[in-house]
């Protein structure tokens, strides 16, 4: 099967063994020269996938704000030695998102702005996108108007037949606050999706909820297409069932996950009020407040702090119960409304029993809910009874791990995953 040559553009550099890591994950098997990625970010790539890149570093545009004569675009090859300028280009721009938030409205606002009025098209740009001359684009929508002003650029310029990806709900109001700078900014960012979808010969979503809803939005039959996981050599193997109980998180605590947390904590206050049964282990990178330090420590419940990502599978492997949550407060619920977390198929494939808190209206708790393929809660006294139940029958964790893995190897093999977007992207290409 011969296949196209292939230009992804996006936000993050390619770098293996972290945990943004599904493009990487679904490009891994293609034809290295029939692949090139177009990103944002200061950093530089780092990946067996890719050898083509093409990088236009935020720093630099800032820069271009002021200095029209700087270099913004540049062909870049994957990390061997980091130079004195990337360092310093890479930490700036990690201490401007650390230190504001990554989720800050006014940031985000600035950061279009910077774009809106920066210098990136540039003759270096249209060398490279000419000269690799691409058969299709592949392009992932992202909640911020600079990059599909970046990609409708490029549609226009290449004339290229293009599949776009989205993965989260970049398009209603519905996943934004009602601040008048956050539907201002949803408002521009949605005629951008439009004419990018729109411009599209085919259009992946990620959760099945989130077909249904686009589907019927932008009048197009989507195809799903999720992070595929490799069953070679896997197999469900029941495990014995620890007393107390072993429930472990391992994620963020932001947008209201760490409320969904003290929920579990509330609970295991009754549960284990005559002796401990059940315990949750907390592992997070990020920096906890005294709030939330005084909320999640308690009842069995402790924050454990950073794990490696090679740690992450060891301590998962160990535990009984893997804790998926999403915010519930009306102002976080519906935020993750049509996204659909890498960490779900990595707890596929686990073969662990899955305890989730969310939304029932949100794409991951409808997914485990229409395959049964996990515990769900949507209350609190729904996490209590669930968690009570779980104590009184541990059987039930066995046989959700069983379905966890089942759900998996039927929906998420990698080798259907693989033929999926192959096959889809060559029709595109066929059908011009």
């Amino acid at each position: 099967m011969k296949l196209p040559k292939v230009l992804v553009i996006g936000i993050n550099s390619w770098r293996d063994n972290t945990g943004i890591n599904t493009l990487i994950n679904f490009f891994k098997d293609w034809d290295k020269g029939n692949l090139a990625h177009l990103y944002t970010k200061s950093n530089l790539p780092k990946t067996e996938i890719c050898d083509t890149f093409f990088r236009i570093s935020e720093n630099s545009v800032i820069k271009s704000v002021l200095k029209r004569n700087i270099k913004t675009g540049s062909i870049v090859h994957n990390e061997t030695i980091i130079s004195d300028e990337d360092i310093k280009s890479t930490e700036e721009e990690n201490k401007r998102y650390a230190k504001k938030g990554k989720s800050s409205l006014i940031l985000s606002i600035c950061r279009e702005l910077v774009w809106k009025f920066g210098k990136w098209k540039t003759k270096e740009l249209d060398e490279f996108i000419e000269n690799y001359d691409a058969d299709v684009l592949f392009l992932p929508v992202y909640p911020t108007i600079y990059m599909c002003r970046i990609q409708k650029y490029i549609m226009k310029k290449t004339g290229k037949p293009a599949v776009t990806y989205l993965a989260d709900d970049n398009y209603t109001y519905k996943s934004v606050s009602k601040n008048p700078l956050s539907l201002m900014h949803r408002f521009f960012l949605r005629r951008y999706v439009k004419y990018i979808v729109r411009e599209s010969k085919q259009l992946m979503v990620i959760a099945p909820k989130q077909k249904e809803e686009y589907d019927k939005t932008f009048g197009k039959d989507s195809v799903v297409l999720t992070k595929g996981i490799d069953f070679t050599n896997l197999e469900f193997k029941p495990k014995q069932v620890s007393d107390p109980i072993k429930m472990v998180y391992t994620g963020k605590l932001i947008i209201g996950r760490d409320r969904s947390l003290s929920l579990i904590a509330d609970a295991l206050g009754e549960i284990n009020k005559n002796g401990v049964k059940a315990e949750l282990d907390i592992y997070t990178t990020d920096v906890l407040t005294k709030k939330q330090q005084s909320a999640l420590n308690r009842n069995g419940c402790s924050v454990k702090g950073a794990l490696a990502l090679d740690e992450v599978q060891a301590v998962q492997k160990a535990a009984d119960i893997l804790v998926f949550v999403e915010g519930l407060e009306n102002k976080y619920k519906n935020i993750a409304r049509l996204s659909f977390s890498t960490k779900i198929t990595d707890y596929l494939k686990s073969g662990k029993c899955i305890f989730a808190i969310g939304d029932k209206e949100i794409a991951p708790i409808d997914y485990f809910n229409r395959y049964d393929s996990a515990i769900t809660a949507s209350s609190y006294d729904e996490v209590c009874k669930k968690l009570t139940e779980i104590i009184d029958n541990p059987e039930i964790i066995n046989s959700y791990g069983e379905k966890a893995f089942n759900c998996g190897k039927e929906n998420h093999d990698i080798s259907e995953t693989d033929k999926l977007l192959k096959s889809t992207i060559i029709s595109v290409c066929e059908n011009q």
